[in-house]
């Protein structure tokens, strides 16, 4: 079962509405709608913890045996970028090449700034 699956169940169980644990966990209802679909398959693992604690349950009861979330993890080592800056990727690979675009100017218009 997915970590999207997971949330749906344990929210319906909870009797909590999506938009009641989107304002909980301060995120926009759009996007966890997105996150029970599907349409964002990697949950941040900040929004896991939060959900977890909403939820009254251990980030692992949502993480556990979803493979996606767990071969990413794995993926990653010490070295790699931090989960928000993972997370930040995979939102940024979700946009439209014009808003892409739109990034990498803010991007280097702060670079060059500095």
């Amino acid at each position: 079962m997915t970590v999207n699956q997971k949330i749906r169940i344990l929210r319906k169980e909870k009797g909590i509405t999506v938009t009641e644990l989107a304002e909980k966990i301060g995120i926009f209802q759009s996007v966890l709608t997105r996150y029970e679909k599907g349409t964002i398959q990697y949950v941040p693992v900040e929004v896991i913890k939060k959900l977890a604690d909403a939820l009254e349950c251990k980030p692992e009861d949502l993480t556990e045996d979803d493979e996606r979330y767990n071969q990413k993890k794995k993926k990653r080592t010490s070295r790699d970028i931090s989960s928000e800056e993972y997370a930040m990727i995979l939102s940024y690979r979700q946009l439209p090449n014009s808003a892409k675009q739109v990034v990498k100017e803010i991007c280097n218009w702060q670079i060059s700034s500095n």
